[in-house]
C-alpha cells in the first residue's frame, strides 16, 4: 500500500526553501490572517476522493517495467521539500507491484547542480535519475553528462503517451536542440491572476471607464494591466495594484519577461539566448517592456524588490494586490493557504497587441523540473520507464492532488474532475498558458547569464539606471561570458 502523508507539503513551503531566507519586508512582517475553514463541498489537496485509486496507479506501469524492474535497485536524486514527496509514497507501491528497489537521495536546493557536477566529474554510476531544473540541460548534454533519451522514446513509444504531454511544456522543459533528454516531472508555468471581487463590482466598473474610456474587464495588453494597476492603487486602504516576484534571484527574470518577450517583433526561440548560443535579447523590446515593468511596480507595496515567493503569494492569497503573476499552483484555490481563494480569477497572460488587432502573450515556463538520466547510469532502461511512470496521469493526479507542490503538464491531467475539483478554474489557465510556454535558457553557461540579467534588471528596478543603460550592460557581460565557455 502507499504510504500517504497525513497532510500536505504546500507549495509555499516548497518555493520557501527554494528561495531561502529573504530580507524582511513591511508586507511580510505583518501577520497573515487565519485562513477560513473548508466550506461544504469545496474538494482541496489530501482528501481521499481526489486521489488515484491503487488500481489506476497499477495500470500506469509501464509493462516492461515490470518485467525489466524486477529484483532491480535504483538510486534517484531529488531537491529538498515536496520535489521527492510522491516517490519517497511510491516506494512500498513500487516494492510490491514491480518487485523494484528505489533509494531516494534528497539535496537541499541550493546544493543540487554543485552534488550533481561532483557526481558526473567523478564519473560515477551511483545515481540511475536525477531531477533538475531545465536551465541545465544544455550544459549537461553538451558536456556528455546526461544520456539522449531519443533512442528510449523511440524504444518504448508504444508504453508511454508523449502525446499526452502539452506541447509547450514537453518541449520547453525536456528537449534541448530537438532532442530529448529529459522526462517530464513539473509542470511550471506563470499565470496572470486578479481579484473577482473588485472587477466585477459595479461601482468599480463605472468609475473604472468614466476615468480610463473602457470597460474593467480581464486585461488582455499589459498596457491595460498598467491603467488597472493605478485604478486599484490604494494604500490608505491596504490595497496596492500589482505584485510581482522582484528578489534579486535568476527566476525573477521569468517574472519580468512574461512583460518583455510580447514586445519582440522578430522571431525567437525565448528572447534570451537560444539552444544554438545566440543572443536574441532585443534592444527594443528590453526598454519598452522594462519601463513598462518599472511602471508597474510604481503600484506595488513597499519593498517589492525584496519580494520572493512567499511575499507575492501571501499578497495574492490574501487580497493585498488586485493583481499579480504568479505560478499556476493549486494554492490558490485551498481556504486554509488563501483567504481570498474563492475571488481570484486567472486567465491567459497577458501581452502586446499587433497590426492585426490580435494579442502577442509570451508566458514564461519558469523553472520547472525533468528528470534525467546520467550517461555514466547502470539501469537506464529501467530508469526510463520508472521516469515514466512518475509522468503518467494517474501519478501526475497523485502528485498534485496530494499537494507536493509538482504541477501536471498532461492534457488529460488537467481534465480530469478530480483535479478540476481543486484546481477549479485555474486548471484551464495553467493548460492554456502550458501551450503557449516559453522555456527558460539551456546553454551552457545558463547561469551566469541569469546571473548577469538579474543584476542589471534589479539596478534598473532600484532607479540605479535607466531601462538602455541596462541592456548595454547586459550584453557585455554576456559576450565576455560566452566567450568562456
Amino acid at each position: 500500500m502507499i504510504k500517504r502523508s497525513h497532510w500536505l507539503v504546500t507549495l509555499s513551503v516548497v518555493m520557501a526553501m527554494v528561495v531561502g531566507i529573504l530580507a524582511p519586508t513591511a508586507f511580510a512582517q505583518e501577520p497573515t490572517p487565519t485562513p477560513v475553514p473548508i466550506p461544504e463541498g469545496v474538494k482541496v489537496v489530501g482528501m481521499p476522493e481526489v486521489l488515484p485509486t491503487q488500481e489506476e496507479l497499477k495500470a500506469a506501469i509501464p509493462p516492461s517495467l515490470k518485467e525489466l524492474g524486477q529484483g532491480k535497485k535504483l538510486r534517484i536524486m531529488f531537491q529538498g521539500g515536496g520535489d521527492s514527496a510522491p516517490a519517497v509514497e511510491m516506494k512500498d507501491f513500487l516494492r510490491e507491484n514491480v518487485g523494484l528497489e528505489i533509494e531516494i537521495d534528497v539535496i537541499p536546493p541550493e546544493s543540487l547542480r554543485e552534488k550533481q557536477l561532483s557526481v558526473f566529474t567523478a564519473g560515477s554510476s551511483e545515481y540511475d535519475l536525477m531531477e533538475l531544473y531545465p536551465t541545465w540541460i544544455g550544459e549537461y548534454a553538451e558536456a556528455g553528462f546526461i544520456e539522449n533519451l531519443d533512442p528510449l522514446y523511440e524504444k518504448y513509444a508504444a508504453e508511454i503517451n508523449t502525446e499526452d504531454f502539452i506541447e509547450g511544456a514537453q518541449v520547453g522543459f525536456d528537449k534541448y536542440q530537438g532532442s530529448w533528454y529529459a522526462v517530464p516531472y513539473d509542470g511550471d508555468v506563470n499565470i496572470f491572476y486578479y481579484r473577482k471581487d473588485l472587477w466585477e463590482n459595479p461601482k468599480e466598473q463605472e468609475a473604472f471607464k468614466a476615468k480610463y474610456g473602457y470597460e474593467l474587464k480581464y486585461p488582455d495588453t499589459w498596457e491595460e494591466v498598467r491603467d488597472m494597476a493605478e485604478f486599484f492603487y490604494r494604500p490608505d486602504q491596504g490595497l496596492w495594484g500589482f505584485g510581482t516576484l522582484a528578489l534579486r534571484t535568476w527566476w525573477a527574470v521569468d517574472y519580468w519577461a512574461n512583460v518583455y518577450r510580447p514586445h519582440i517583433v522578430a522571431e525567437v526561440q525565448n528572447g534570451l539566448v537560444n539552444d544554438q548560443g545566440e543572443f536574441e535579447l532585443d534592444r527594443d523590446a528590453f526598454i519598452k517592456g522594462n519601463d513598462l515593468y518599472m511602471e508597474l511596480m510604481k503600484f506595488s507595496p513597499e519593498g517589492i524588490l525584496n519580494w520572493g515567493y512567499p511575499e507575492s503569494k501571501e499578497a495574492l492569497g490574501n487580497g493585498v494586490v488586485a493583481m499579480s503573476m504568479q505560478w499556476a499552483t493549486s494554492v490558490f484555490r485551498d481556504p486554509r493557504q488563501s483567504s481570498y481563494w474563492d475571488r481570484l480569477g486567472c486567465g491567459l497572460m497577458p501581452g502586446v497587441k499587433q497590426a492585426d488587432g490580435s494579442i502577442k502573450r509570451k508566458p514564461a515556463l519558469a523553472v520547472g523540473k525533468a528528470l534525467v538520466i546520467p550517461t555514466a547510469a547502470e539501469n537506464k532502461e529501467v530508469a526510463f520507464l520508472l521516469a515514466h511512470f512518475f509522468a503518467s496521469k494517474a501519478m501526475q493526479i497523485y502528485e498534485t492532488n496530494t499537494g507536493s507542490g509538482i504541477d501536471p503538464n498532461r492534457v488529460s491531467v488537467f481534465e480530469d474532475q478530480r483535479v478540476k475539483d481543486v484546481w477549479g478554474d485555474l486548471a484551464g489557465c495553467a493548460m492554456a498558458n502550458l501551450e503557449l510556454g516559453v522555456p527558460d535558457i539551456k546553454v551552457p553557461g545558463a547561469a551566469a547569464y541569469y546571473e548577469a540579467l538579474i543584476s542589471e534588471l534589479h539596478s534598473s528596478w532600484a532607479g540605479e539606471q535607466d531601462s538602455a543603460t541596462a541592456y548595454e550592460k547586459v550584453m557585455e557581460r554576456w559576450k565576455i561570458i560566452k566567450e568562456e565557455q
